[in-house]
Parts: C-alpha cells; structure tokens; sequence
C-alpha cells in the first residue's frame, strides 16, 4: 500500500490445505512480499505482518528443519536484485 492505496498484490498456490503448513504459507507471503517491492522499484520501506513465531524465528535461523528451502529463498530474494527468483 502507499498512501492508503493498494499498489499490488501477488498470490501463489501451494496445493491442498492438508499438504501444507501455516508457517509455509507465512513464509510464502513475506518471499512473494519482497518481490512485490522488488516490482516497485526497491525503494522505500516495508513492513511485513506476521503471525506465526516458527516463521518470524526462522528468518534469523540456518539451522535445517522441515520448509527450510523456503526461508533459503527469503534470504535469496533479499540479496539478489532480480525479482525473479522464486523458484529454486
């Protein structure tokens, strides 16, 4: 949103709901965040809502545990300057 105006929004299907947990589509939701702001030009800030503490934990986490690929991805996108890298 800027100026209380939405200027986008992403979305991305993970599958069936008994194949998937809350903390990957948290973690989704900030990967596909970044690249919303990657879209827009990189510039400004952001700040992401989220409400599951396995997800917020494992931004600041290495450690390998079930969907860690998907804060590897997190991590990719926030380095890299592309807006493309979603896919692993």
């Amino acid at each position: 949103m800027k100026d209380g105006v939405m200027i986008g929004e992403k979305r991305f299907y993970l599958g069936k709901v008994e194949e998937h947990t809350v903390y990957e589509a948290e973690v989704v939701g900030m990967i596909l965040a970044i690249q919303l702001l990657k879209e827009a030009g990189g510039e400004g800030t952001m700040a992401l809502g989220v409400d599951n503490q396995a997800a917020m934990r494992a931004t600041g986490s290495f450690q390998s545990q079930p969907g860690h690929y998907l804060i590897d991805t997190l991590h990719d996108n926030l380095r890299k300057p592309d807006m493309n890298s979603f896919a692993r």
